[in-house]
């Protein structure tokens, strides 16, 4: 696992980013509503709403939630404590809430490298400020799902859910006086039925004619183990998803971060789902490095589609074994010409912060200066928000 992250003014991310800097000002791709909002926050907001199993100790809560070496290992161990954190969040009232609280953690804590144990921002001296954000989540998943993933009944309406974070999104970019642009990715479930993610693409769909600027992509996420997408007619039903979802909406998918997806299916899936970006293509290189099959590099370098990577989440599920193997992944990308992003995935639960792992890649050799300054060039050029979401003619694009 990575060292402990130096907070001292002679860090090497501020030699690289120095005060003044026209890098100062950050985009970030790939942060997950259920992972940004601080743990202090959720145990605030499920004592608020009187939600059950949060009552106990805050300790307890807080051990429980931060995801970390002891209590993860694999991606679906990772993934065990969001059914909590999807139900306090739950609700149009509590997923604005949720949005505009990780907007505000991103502009105002996503330059720090130190963080309190609940998630408070705990450093005086940020690098530099997040002003592009793009969050993804699941709205079938606020709607009070928990106890009946495989129906369409939900305690809250999906309609009001959506329509929600879209306002809080907006909100909090006129509070921040367009400091701060934010797109929303709607993220399909590997872990729902095909009735739920169904409806949710028709949702997308009617939502992104009203928020054109807010519903900006499509995603699918969860545990591989449930959905690999390894039977064609599985994937036939998940492309069918991403066209059901609308024309003009950019186009994301997490696959081949665990061993669940091998390396035929990860190609088959790229190339019936046709995404701009990938998240976490692991497989891609362990096949290369392995077995000496570059079929997956080849094809991320031949459609230039850009890698999403999330370090300490990598390492935590186990995708990437430790931060020297992570450095040989992003010289296997460069050698491929691939480009890559760098993003924390769920922050607030692992208390990482974008500096953080930035600085962990540079302190440890994982990365140089050049691969940083490149990726964080690659998230400007590769992000779905409109350049200026308040422009006259933004709606039009």
């Amino acid at each position: 696992m990575p060292k402990r992250i130096s907070t001292g003014k002679g860090s090497p991310l501020r030699e690289i980013i120095p005060e003044g800097s026209s890098r100062r000002e950050l985009t970030e791709l790939h942060v997950h509503l259920g992972g940004s909002v601080p743990i202090y926050r959720l145990w605030e907001m499920g004592i608020e709403r009187g939600i059950r199993g949060v009552a106990g100790s805050y300790e307890d809560f807080i051990n429980l939630l931060h995801r970390s070496t002891s209590n993860t290992g694999d991606l679906d161990r990772y993934l065990e404590v969001f059914d909590i954190v999807e139900l306090i969040q739950a609700g149009p009232r509590a997923v604005a809430e949720a949005i505009m609280i990780a907007i505000n953690g991103a502009y105002r804590t996503g330059g720090m490298r130190r963080l309190g144990p609940g998630g408070e921002g705990g450093d005086p001296d940020p690098i530099f400020a997040i002003t592009q954000l793009e969050i993804r989540f699941n709205p079938m998943k606020r709607t009070g799902l928990l106890l009946s993933k495989h129906g369409v009944q939900g305690l809250f309406d999906v309609d009001r859910i959506i329509r929600a974070a879209c306002e809080a999104a907006t909100n909090s970019e006129i509070a921040y006086k367009n400091g701060i642009s934010t797109g929303l990715i709607i993220c399909f479930g590997r872990d729902l039925s095909w009735e739920v993610n169904e409806t949710l693409a028709d949702k997308v769909c009617h939502w992104k004619k009203s928020y054109p600027n807010k519903i900006i992509g499509v995603d699918i996420a969860g545990p591989e183990s449930e959905l690999p997408l390894d039977k064609q007619q599985n994937l036939e039903r998940m492309a069918a998803l991403y066209k059901r979802a609308g024309a003009g909406i950019g186009k994301t998918v997490h696959v081949g971060e665990t061993p669940h997806v091998s390396i035929d299916t990860f190609i088959k899936t790229i190339k019936a789902l046709e995404p701009n970006r990938v998240a976490h293509p692991v497989v891609a290189a362990k096949a290369y490095w392995e077995n000496k099959d570059a079929r997956g590099l080849e094809l991320l370098a031949q459609e230039k589609i850009v890698c999403e990577l999330c370090v300490h989440s990598n390492l935590l599920t186990g995708a990437i074994a430790s931060i020297e193997e992570y450095g040989r992944f992003l010289r296997t990308l460069d050698e491929f010409e691939i480009a890559y992003t760098f993003s924390t995935d769920s922050p607030a639960l692992q208390l990482t912060t974008l500096a953080g792992e930035l600085e962990m890649l540079l302190s440890s050799g994982a990365a140089t200066p050049e691969q940083i300054i490149g990726a964080l060039e690659n998230a400007d050029k590769a992000t779905f928000i409109s350049s200026d979401p308040f422009s006259p003619n933004a709606e039009e694009q």
